[in-house]
């Protein structure tokens, strides 16, 4: 018998317990936006894909304008529901 658990984080597990299951937990803070981005992207309709250069457009912009809109958020606006306040590159 296997039993599989999935848990949200692996914030108070051991090195033990997660060498175990064989995994490899990395923070969401350290990977970044891109995975993100790059997710996201991956879900565009194939109708908005037929221009072969929007895709590749639409990364262009959020690698330009994404981190440098947040930084201002964080540094001139107050948030009325936070986010995080860690760099995310």
């Amino acid at each position: 018998m296997t039993m599989m658990f999935e848990v949200e984080d692996l914030a108070v597990a051991s090195p033990a317990t997660v060498s175990r299951c064989g995994m490899v937990y990395m923070e969401p803070v350290s990977l970044g936006l891109q995975p993100l981005i790059i997710s996201w992207l991956n879900t565009i309709p194939e109708g908005c894909k037929k221009s072969k250069n929007f895709v590749p457009q639409l990364k262009l912009l959020f690698e330009t304008y994404l981190e440098p809109a947040l930084e201002f958020l964080r540094k001139n606006v107050k948030e009325v529901v936070g986010t995080m306040n860690n760099n995310l590159t």
